[in-house]
């Protein structure tokens, strides 16, 4: 099967990891040769060259553009598609509209946002829909969005990301304490996020004032962005800055959830974030904002859900984590579990694959 992955912007977020990560393990298996179109230069063009697979950087300026649909067509009848799959509504309409060129290739669209759209989009979607064969929304919240959005419910499956339990149990987490001066014995609560609205770092550090008296620990940020310099004075204005160590962006992440005790998500826009995943198939017990899809991931048991943007909601379930050597051992367990079941990579990968053949749709096989 030639599948081809289409997306606008190339670059290293959460999708464009999803996208690398099916295209590398169905090439891996043999059962699909991956293809790239893009129309943004970044991370993700170039590990799909690595990988291998025929990259090709085509404008995709306007989702109603027929020029980029004709171009489209005649890359997927040159090389033999049988599959697009596109992430975005823009880049997800070109491909329906190429479909009018080449009608051979199937069109698979995955939703990674819950994103209410106005009332033209709404009418063009229902339009539209006639055109697609499945969609796919990594989230409960993100299907009965979509819903509202006038995508027809019996054209969507919820298909949850999955991650591979064995890359994210490693050590090196002593030399990850080590470098960030965490003292002996002190919890370190870990979050991994880029420094840019809606991620919630400054209520994270309003919570942790509250409890900072009460409990010792120590707080590891990884990731950059605009906001960073906004995030440290803050830290120093609350009185944390000992407490709170800036790593940067980094790419041994396995290692820096090995030296972390607990996580925490406090942003407000994931549909189904990697980043949870990730420190659930570390063993690390979260407390995770109640927002977006983060309630299809914790469920009370293999972690704690606070109000989005309510320090003291949040101060709450820290308070309970930190205080709680049992409970972070109970929600650690179980969330190892959990990856290992319905927020698995190869759950992912079968079900998607599933939905590449026109074998399941709207969940049912």
């Amino acid at each position: 099967m030639n599948v081809l992955y289409l997306i606008h912007h190339a670059g290293q977020g959460g999708t464009e990891r999803y996208v690398h990560t099916l295209a590398q393990r169905y090439k891996q298996s043999g059962r699909a040769v991956p293809f790239f179109v893009f129309t943004e230069e970044g991370v993700l063009a170039r590990r799909m060259r690595d990988l291998g697979a025929v990259t090709v950087q085509m404008p995709l300026s306007s989702r109603y553009s027929l020029g980029a649909a004709r171009r489209l067509a005649a890359f997927c009848k040159q090389h033999d598609i049988d599959v697009i799959h596109t992430q975005f509504l823009r880049e997800n309409y070109i491909a329906l509209l190429s479909k009018s060129f080449y009608p051979k290739p199937r069109v698979i669209y995955t939703n990674h946002l819950i994103l209410a759209n106005n009332l033209i989009t709404r009418v063009s979607n229902a339009a539209m829909s006639r055109r697609q064969d499945a969609v796919i929304a990594v989230c409960n919240p993100g299907k009965a969005q979509m819903i509202k959005n006038r995508i027809p419910e019996r054209l969507i499956t919820v298909i949850h990301n999955g991650v591979d339990p064995a890359e994210w149990q490693s050590g090196g987490g002593a030399a990850v304490r080590k470098e960030a001066n965490v003292p002996d014995g002190v919890p370190a609560i870990l979050y991994a996020a880029r420094f840019v609205p809606g991620k919630g770092h400054d209520f994270l550090l309003k919570a942790l004032s509250l409890v900072a008296n009460d409990h010792p620990f120590h707080l590891l940020l990884a990731g950059e962005g605009e906001l960073r310099g906004d995030i440290q004075t803050l830290s120093e204005n609350l009185g944390l800055a000992e407490r709170v160590t800036f790593l940067g962006f980094r790419e041994d992440m396995p290692a820096v959830l090995a030296a972390a005790d607990l996580g925490v998500n406090s942003a407000g826009t994931e549909a189904c974030s990697f980043n949870i995943l990730e420190a659930m198939a570390a063993g690390l017990p979260q407390a995770v904002a109640d927002a977006g899809g983060n309630g299809d991931l914790i469920s009370g048991e293999n972690g704690l859900l606070f109000e989005y943007g309510d320090a003291d909601s949040m101060a709450y379930a820290l308070s309970r984590l930190l205080g709680d050597a049992e409970l972070r051992m109970r929600c650690a367990q179980r969330a190892r579990e959990d990856v290992d079941g319905p927020f698995n990579i190869n759950t992912m990968l079968d079900r998607t694959y599933k939905i590449y053949m026109g074998e399941m749709q709207n969940g049912n096989k």
